[in-house]
């Protein structure tokens, strides 16, 4: 890959437990710590850790920041009640250039959470809807915070444990709270992409250190396999692979989630299982009967549901779950979506 590849704050407590890492989306990233299918085991029975730190995270403050929000990422998002959260996109020609989530965290004050390889692009963006003469501020901190998931069935009582005993209660799906953390001022933001319940944490690196100390015998940590897993068991879209070079909120099947334009629908994004275990290269096509029927994204091997599974451009009139198609040397059964469906 070309261009800088960054680092986690916390990458040396990482190498001293034992992490594998692997450049990923721009960002050396722990991989595993020595048991891959374990940690995904712990996400699908109790609950983990993992750090998203490699994801942009912007502060949007002042009298005109939800104006600003709103000419990036539609009007919902600049019209969000305070302690809300809520996913959006930015749109360029009416095709996906970042799939953020953003929370009101005071009265004019917002955190937008995007994907990595588009933090630039949307950083800039935003300071291009800041009029001269307006009241708005645009601060990255992607590089001065840590993020962390808190991610499985358990997460609302490991949190009560760890975090604050009325944070779970306080903050429901899609919602958000400042707590304190060691003297520092946090945010937990109730959200999940593994497809169980979960928390964003925000903090203060050194606070982030503490806490995967205090939690690792309830939630150890977890790497980007198990994390990887999990997002297309619930299948949850990464922009890369699955939203570049640029597909519609309509084609993302995001349009009715997003409260965004459709757009074209040229293609579905859809999920599928796959024979045999080996995971499939992102762009391989997807044929039915010797025609084109689209190709791979993601990809990857689940333990939990013993197939390879993943999620797939498809012609929308082969979309419908159970059309069997196939890809070169194997067969493709298209699937209903979440593969992965939360527990009561």
């Amino acid at each position: 890959m070309t261009g800088p590849v960054y680092h986690l704050a916390l990458r040396e407590h990482y190498t001293g437990a034992g992490a594998h890492f692997e450049v990923r989306r721009g960002w050396s990233l722990p991989a595993h710590f020595g048991d891959a299918d374990g940690e995904y085991g712990m996400l699908r029975r109790r609950a983990v850790l993992f750090d998203r730190s490699h994801h942009s995270r912007f502060v949007v403050s002042g009298t005109d920041a939800g104006v600003v929000l709103g000419e990036v990422f539609g009007s919902p998002a600049g019209e969000l009640e305070e302690g809300r959260s809520l996913r959006a996109v930015s749109l360029r020609d009416g095709l996906i250039d970042d799939l953020v989530l953003v929370s009101r965290t005071g009265g004019i004050s917002y955190i937008v959470v995007g994907e990595p390889e588009r933090r630039f692009v949307t950083y800039e963006r935003l300071k291009q809807a800041v009029r001269a003469n307006f009241d708005a501020s645009i601060d990255d901190r992607t590089e001065s915070t840590c993020l962390f998931a808190l991610a499985g069935p358990e997460s609302g009582a490991i949190a009560a444990r760890h975090l604050g005993e009325g944070l779970p209660s306080r903050v429901r799906f899609l919602q958000n709270s400042a707590f304190e953390a060691h003297g520092f001022r946090s945010l937990a933001i109730r959200a999940a992409d593994t497809g169980d319940d979960g928390f964003l944490l925000m903090l203060a690196p050194a606070v982030a250190q503490h806490l995967v100390g205090e939690m690792a015998s309830d939630a150890p940590m977890a790497g980007e396999s198990a994390f990887e897993i999990g997002r297309v068991e619930a299948c949850v879209p990464a922009f890369d692979p699955d939203l570049t070079p640029g597909i519609s909120p309509a084609e993302a099947d995001l349009e009715s989630l997003l409260d965004a334009p459709g757009g074209s629908r040229r293609w579905l994004l859809s999920a599928v299982i796959i024979d045999g275990e080996k995971p499939v290269v992102s762009g391989t096509p997807v044929v039915e009967e010797g025609r084109n029927a689209g190709e791979m994204r993601s990809s990857v091997y689940s333990p939990g549901l013993r197939a390879t599974i993943g999620l797939a451009l498809l012609d929308p009139a082969l979309a419908t779950p159970g059309t069997q198609l196939s890809l070169p040397g194997r067969g493709l059964t298209v699937a209903a979506k979440p593969l992965h469906r939360r527990r009561a």
